[in-house]
């Protein structure tokens, strides 16, 4: 569907698995599109230099660097990313410039993690503050860059989820 509205030459999907992606260029060479398809994993990045829009469909628990590095300033992030909140959320990020993005989540998704994203971590680790809370997600804003990600709670203090109200800032 991409393909169709962006043009020739302009979309790049990168699969896995060899079986996938050849049956994947077949299904499109048959509907006229050509969008380039390569085998590859997904995690390190969908091309070389930079890319406008990058659109990942499996989650991750972080964003990955290659992409931060591939997107360009302006350009925008959409992926599926884990959360405390039994879901992942779909964060939605522009690029800053260099290795940043900043942006916000804007659905509740599923999807089938990247392979090397499936071993779980806490999620302070991964940026997640005690605050957030599932009633709250969409008022979540994300940074991302090369320390890592940030998920930032701009709602007034409230209890965390092991039900204790953090010191005040």
């Amino acid at each position: 569907m991409l393909a169709t509205r962006t043009g020739p030459g302009t979309v790049v999907s990168l699969e896995i698995d060899p079986c996938i992606a050849a049956q994947a260029r077949r299904n499109l060479d048959g509907l006229g599109l050509d969008p380039l398809v390569i085998t590859g994993d997904g995690e390190q990045g969908p091309a070389d230099g930079l890319c406008d829009r990058i659109v990942a469909t499996a989650s991750v628990r972080r964003i990955l660097r290659a992409w931060l590095e591939q997107l360009g300033p302006g350009g925008v992030l959409l992926a599926p990313l884990d959360s405390p909140f039994g879901c992942d959320l779909l964060v939605r990020l522009t690029g800053a410039g260099g290795t940043a993005a900043r942006g916000h989540f804007v659905a509740k998704v599923e999807f089938m993690r990247f392979r090397g994203q499936r071993t779980p971590r806490p999620y302070a680790e991964l940026g997640w503050p005690e605050t957030a809370s599932v009633e709250h997600w969409q008022e979540l804003q994300v940074e991302a860059g090369l320390r890592g990600q940030q998920i930032l709670d701009p709602s007034p203090p409230r209890a965390t989820r092991t039900g204790h109200r953090p010191a005040s800032r």
